[in-house]
This record gives structure tokens, sequence and C-alpha cells, in this order.
């Protein structure tokens, strides 16, 4: 069976350091034409910036754990993820193809996944904070929230260097 789930990533940047432009005298006009040309008379982007990592947003919803969610997942900011089953119910979700609140935590692990949003739950579980609870033990460094209807959540703050 097939399923489909989304990516989105931001190329990777420069941050630049009004410190370093000031100390260089590169100030107005002239510092877009610095990030346009990469180098503005014997300053170089380089010197007067860090690089800084595009963020990753991926979407893993309908699928039984597989090598196609961990290549989504790697390395995002943002993970919005299915938990459709609590780990009790694990041949449930592997009859119906879907993760448990477990394996959706621990896909967030395995990616290093900053922030992991879990959605997509089973009508039967009218409490979905142990499936947030059961999430959050095998989601290693990741803060996960356990979404509502109409709820919204923005990145995490960027990362500081590529």
């Amino acid at each position: 069976m097939q399923t489909f789930g989304y990516r989105v990533a931001e190329p990777d940047g420069r941050t630049l350091l009004p410190d370093r432009l000031a100390a260089a005298g590169i100030t107005g006009p002239a510092v877009g034409e610095l990030q346009r040309e990469g180098r503005l008379g014997a300053v170089r982007l380089a010197d007067v910036s860090v690089p800084r990592r595009g963020q990753r947003v991926a979407v893993v919803m309908d699928t039984a754990p597989c090598p196609g969610a961990e290549a989504l997942a790697d390395g995002t900011d943002l993970l919005l993820a299915e938990c459709t089953f609590a780990d009790e119910d694990a041949e449930l979700a592997a009859e119906y193809r879907h993760l448990t609140a477990g394996q959706a935590g621990a896909l967030a692990a395995r990616a290093g996944a900053r922030t992991l949003v879990l959605s997509h739950f089973s009508g039967r579980y009218e409490d979905l904070g142990p499936l947030g609870e059961r999430a959050r033990a095998t989601a290693g460094s990741a803060v996960v929230h356990v979404a509502h209807d109409l709820d919204r959540f923005g990145l995490p703050r960027r990362r500081a260097t590529a």
C-alpha cells in the first residue's frame, strides 16, 4: 500500500552580524550588494556572517513505521506525525498501518526532530493526555505537543548555524 508524506525545506543561508558589518564600514544598500555578489571590495560575505541552516518541516500521516517516514522526518525542526493508536493497541496499528504514540515519539527521536506535533487520533481515545505522555517518553529531546482541532504551532526558533 502506498502513502504520501510531505517535507518542506528552506534553503540554507547566512545570518549577517551587525557588529562585523559596522567594523567593515558596510551599511545601507551596500549590504544588499554584498549579499548578492558575495564580496564587496576586500570584504567577503563569510567575513561578516555565519551559516544559517534552513528550517525543515515534515508531515507523516497514515503510515506504519517505514523508511520513507524516517527520510521525511530526518533533521526536521517541526514534525507533524499521526498518533492514531496507543501502544497497547499496537496490533491494531499494524493491521491498519498507523503509528502508535510510542512509534511517533521514537520516529521523532531517531530523526533528531526538534518539535513533534501529534495528530490524527483514533476516536476511541477520549483523553489524549496518555498518548502525549507515551510519545514524550520515546521522543528524545523533541518537544511534544498534542494537537486539537484548530490549534496552531509555530516553528521553533532558528538554529544558530548550518
